[in-house]
């Protein structure tokens, strides 16, 4: 039978294969690992969550701002604000009051130029103790609600968004990425004790609230001496950001609601993004060949049956690592054995189409090869906040006509010309399907050290309608200091140290996590 997978764009949400009963649940797959970083300045964040956003006012968040230390240098440091879409309105600043108000609420006694950048996202991390069943929210892994981190200006990059009017056909989504240098102090080399840790975050589609794909700016804030108070000065619609929050050491968790299907294979013939044949036997040396996706039309509708599946168009995702040695099922190691997999290197790829077919195209599978929102040469051409904003007011002096639209790409049909495609996996490499299943609702435990933590990730069921009220219609609002973070609908990157003490130390590992719950969270100090 063909695969109930068809075709699936890259920004379409993935779909959950099985909510299992609390007795049956997949314990979620969790992981930590620390380095240590020299001493640098500390970013200070803080996050309001509630599950009745309809019924919160302005001066409710502006009351309940933490206390920020006095001896901060507050004209140094800049707030980066992740709103959901219910508030949304907020931060319009044609009509809303609330970023002006947190503004001069925030740089009392300053009258420098300050700065400010604003996304929206579809939800945040609740990482609130779980409440109980008469709070009327019980178990909810997300809210609605603004997450603030203050950083140093120098630390904000980005790059202006092209006019509406010059785009592509296929519109450039807004990239935010959120980095994190650190190093092991402990290495003899410094070349190999420089590391990076970095998290890109999809943001939420306004398209039906501001007429915008996606909402990223920055807004230049002047000091109005006679009205004695920071006033909006300009604002710069951004196609890409990204943030550094040095610090002095890291941890990191790992969510990912994921249960292996079939067995781990060896690749025999692939071509970018294209796996054509897998080996037959399930030794590392195996080189009689099978369509690729042979198995999985023979594995995952068992897999649907056993555990009554009734919306049988169910995502899948494949690893793909490149060593003999590598991801272990069917033990209870093989939680672990995933993160350790992505550690040294394995990548996750959502299978994106194939199965049945005819011809050329019998058995083929799609993969999707995208690990990283942001790559090189984008990070080349961004700029600080002030180059930001002088760049603008130019353009906006400027009579020059805008750059012609870049010329129209042309699609290329499935199993054809594949040269140009990006190379998810090679000839030799192995790989591992799994499919997801419904996310723990345990919380993240507290940070026992007072770090700053951040908690990104993907929404559990994008198709599911949250309730505005609790069941006696009280309201919620919780403020959780040290906290910062989003989830999105669609997916999250994140690159880390790859593991291993031989020639691969220093390198980095990227993948793309778009698993239904699935989250990353990092302990900053």
């Amino acid at each position: 039978m063909s695969l109930m997978l068809g075709f699936a764009p890259r920004s379409l949400p993935a779909r959950l294969a099985c909510r299992l009963h609390t007795d049956r649940r997949i314990p979620s797959i969790t992981r930590r690992s620390v380095a240590n970083t020299a001493s640098c300045a500390r970013p200070i964040a803080y996050t309001w969550l509630t599950h009745t956003p309809g019924a919160i006012t302005s001066v409710e968040i502006l009351a309940s701002t933490p206390p920020i230390a006095e001896s901060l240098p507050r004209s140094d440091y800049i707030p980066i604000f992740l709103v959901t879409t219910a508030f949304a309105s907020w931060i319009d600043l044609s009509s809303h009051t609330f970023p002006e108000q947190w503004m001069n609420q925030f740089y009392t006694g300053s009258t420098d130029p300050v700065h400010s950048i604003f996304a929206i996202v579809d939800k945040l991390p609740d990482t609130r103790p779980q409440a109980s069943e008469a709070s009327g929210f019980p178990g909810a892994p997300e809210a609605d609600g603004i997450s603030v981190l203050l950083v140093n200006r120098d630390n904000v990059l980005g790059q202006i968004a092209a006019a509406r009017r010059v785009r592509s056909t296929e519109a450039t989504e807004s990239v935010l990425v959120f980095s994190i240098p650190t190093s092991d102090t402990q290495a003899p080399d410094k070349a190999s004790r420089r590391s990076l840790h970095e998290v890109g975050l999809r943001l939420a589609n306004t398209i039906f609230i501001n007429g915008k794909e996606n909402t990223l700016f920055g807004a230049r804030w002047e000091y109005n001496t006679t009205a004695k108070k920071y006033t909006l000065d300009n604002t710069l619609d951004l196609s890409n950001c990204i943030v550094t929050s040095p610090a002095t050491s890291l941890s990191d968790d790992f969510q990912l609601p994921l249960y292996p299907v079939g067995h781990r294979r060896r690749v025999i013939s692939s071509m970018g993004n294209i796996l054509r044949q897998l080996s037959k036997h399930t030794d590392n040396h195996s080189t009689d060949p099978m369509p690729a996706s042979f198995e999985l039309e023979k594995d995952l509708p068992r897999y649907i049956t056993e555990h009554n599946i009734t919306d049988q168009r169910v995502s899948v995702w494949a690893l793909i690592e490149t060593t003999e040695e590598g991801y272990t099922a069917g033990t209870n190691a093989s939680r672990e054995s995933l993160i350790e997999a992505i550690r040294k290197g394995g990548k996750l790829h959502r299978v994106m189409s194939g199965g049945g077919g005819w011809g050329k195209k019998q058995g083929l599978l799609s993969l999707d090869p995208e690990i990283t929102f942001m790559e090189r040469t984008k990070k080349d051409r961004l700029l600080g906040l002030e180059a930001l904003f002088t760049t603008g007011d130019s353009n906006l002096l400027s009579d020059a006509p805008p750059p012609p639209p870049p010329p129209p790409f042309e699609m290329r049909g499935f199993g054809e010309d594949l040269s140009t495609l990006s190379q998810a996996a090679g000839p030799g490499d192995y790989v591992q399907f799994f499919v997801s299943v419904e996310p723990s609702q345990s919380g993240w435990p507290a940070s026992g050290t007072g770090a700053n933590t951040f908690h990104f990730g993907v929404v559990s069921d994008a198709e599911t309608v949250p309730s505005q009220e609790g069941s006696d219609g009280q309201k919620d609002l919780g403020v959780v200091p040290g906290q910062f973070g989003g989830l999105s609908e669609k997916a999250i990157t994140y690159m880390q140290p790859l593991a291993g003490t031989g020639p691969e130390e220093g390198q980095q590992s990227s993948s793309k996590f778009d698993i239904p719950g699935c989250r990353v969270a990092l302990e900053l100090d």
